[in-house]
């Protein structure tokens, strides 16, 4: 078998998969996969090429894709004393009988729980699981109660709570509520685990970069999958407590005359038709040298375009103006909303672009970054979390962008400006398809309908797209006056124009 492309390296991998398939195909053909739904996922290379850091663990691992990490495997030591705080001293040692059985019970169930394939045997895959699930209950607990010792004895204690929420490291709630009923750790008539959920979301709340949804605004609590899936639905489902105001949108056809940019085009192709004869013979020319293939000649020249350099930044973005240009050129102002993402409005009316608070911190860039992958891996209709992502990476370009949104009240955090920028700047677009994105095309369509916007366009498009042939006219011209000047001093010109003798001074 040619193994270049498969997940078996050798023959023995091959009979080591043929033993497991022969032992396992019976309990493998019982598990409903609608019941148990694949929520752990790998992070497409797609979103991880610009910052693949962003999407792995740095501390801890948690779960069978980074356990045996060498580099994470350090904590191994620290995460197994943790388990002590579940048993008694006289029944530590039997953890196997307690635990471990149950969970390779339900094998089937924890592999389906992940994406990728795991090429491990049932009991390592259950000691995995069990360890690193009573390490994050424990977590968890401690921190629910203000005890925040763990990440205060680690050298690196504050990159622990961001690899919690790492998407690969995340540990699906199905097993720690199995995990916790094996232990009598919840009580046997909550089937939701309400203590494993008020957990959840406490830690969600302290940690977002955006408000998460009241009680009222999101019935299904008890039905997230894992930490980051309970963050994310918490943040899309928030939503404005006033139902949004009645306003009128102005429409393109309620413009007056001559408020497009091809009737300002045309206003300046008539004051050039007034010149009459004159005007026509001094445009020629021009247009004539504008028409040749500067490209070419500037590549047999030695120069390069800018636009063929490989070394190019890699990031892209939505196009639209930063906050600067919109604020400074389009007179849109900005202003917080106490709503969720999805009350991002820009009212046309009022020019006034309506976002959610943020508040950042050094994790909020691995949380965003975590969350908008998740959001791809299973949403199979609107973004809508990217789409955020992406508006805010298009409108801040520099640091000024991002102390203009802190003056609003929009940025919060102890970020400086010049990070938020970075931050911004440095994720890549995620919302491949921005044609649907209305507040965007609305704010596009407002901020290029501005008489100096239209100018500034026009003076781009028309003027500096004639650089080339305007720079090679004026040194054609000063060479002609050089010549000129040459001539004159050597046969003297007077006496051709018919004035006095003598040569130019």
């Amino acid at each position: 078998m040619d193994s270049l492309d498969s997940i078996l390296r050798s023959g023995d991998s091959e009979q080591k998969w043929i033993h497991q398939i022969n032992k396992h195909f019976a309990k493998e053909v019982r598990i409903d996969i609608n019941k148990v739904p694949v929520c752990v996922f790998n992070v497409p290379t797609s979103l991880s090429a610009v910052k693949p850091d962003a999407y792995l663990p740095q501390v801890i691992g948690l779960g069978p894709y980074h356990h045996m990490r060498p580099e994470l495997y350090q904590m191994e030591r620290y995460k197994i004393s943790t388990i002590r705080s579940y048993f008694p001293s006289d029944e530590i040692l039997n953890i196997h009988n307690l635990l471990i059985e149950k969970l390779m019970e339900i094998e089937p169930t924890i592999r389906a729980c992940y994406h990728r394939y795991l090429d491990m045997d049932d009991e390592t895959l259950a000691w995995i699981i069990a360890i690193d699930g009573l390490f994050l209950l424990h977590l968890l607990l401690n921190y629910s109660r203000g005890n925040y010792t763990e990440s205060r004895r680690l050298a690196q204690g504050a990159l622990l709570y961001r690899d919690v929420m790492v998407l690969e490291n995340q540990i699906p709630v199905i097993l720690l509520k199995e995990i916790r009923k094996t232990l009598s750790l919840s009580s046997p008539n909550d089937e939701d685990d309400m203590q494993l959920l008020s957990m959840f979301k406490g830690f969600c709340k302290a940690h977002s970069p955006l408000k998460l949804a009241r009680k009222s605004q999101f019935s299904c609590e008890t039905n997230h999958l894992h930490l980051l899936d309970l963050m994310y639905l918490l943040i899309v489902n928030r939503r404005a407590t006033k139902p949004a105001l009645h306003r009128q949108v102005t429409k393109k056809e309620d413009l007056p005359p001559g408020s497009t940019s091809e009737d300002f085009i045309v206003n300046v192709g008539e004051i050039v038709d007034t010149l009459g004869s004159i005007g026509k013979r001094v445009l020629k020319p021009l247009q004539v040298v504008k028409n040749l293939p500067w490209d070419k000649i500037s590549n047999l020249l030695g120069h390069k375009n800018d636009e063929e350099d490989d070394n190019a930044p890699r990031v892209q973005e939505i196009l639209i103006p930063s906050v600067t240009r919109l604020s400074k050129f389009g007179g849109i102002n900005f202003s917080h909303t106490v709503g969720g993402i999805r009350d991002v409005e820009f009212v046309e009316v009022e020019a006034t672009l309506y976002l959610p608070v943020i508040t950042l911190d050094a994790n909020s860039e691995v949380l965003l970054r975590n969350l908008v992958a998740y959001e791809h891996a299973t949403s199979d209709t609107t973004l809508e979390l990217a789409r955020y992502v992406d508006l805010m990476c298009g409108i801040i370009d520099t640091a000024e962008d991002a102390r203009l949104l802190r003056e609003k009240g929009i940025i919060k955090g102890n970020l400086s400006n010049d990070e938020i920028a970075d931050l911004f700047n440095g994720m890549n677009k995620s919302s491949h398809d921005n044609t649907n994105n209305k507040v965007v095309e609305k704010i596009n369509d407002y901020y290029s309908r501005k008489p100096i916007v239209k100018a500034c366009r026009f003076v781009k498009n028309r003027v500096y797209a004639s650089w080339k042939a305007l720079t090679l006219l004026s040194t054609i011209f000063l060479l002609l006056l050089l010549l000129l000047h040459s001539f004159c001093q050597v046969y003297g010109c007077p006496q051709y124009l018919g004035g006095s003798q003598g040569g130019i001074e």
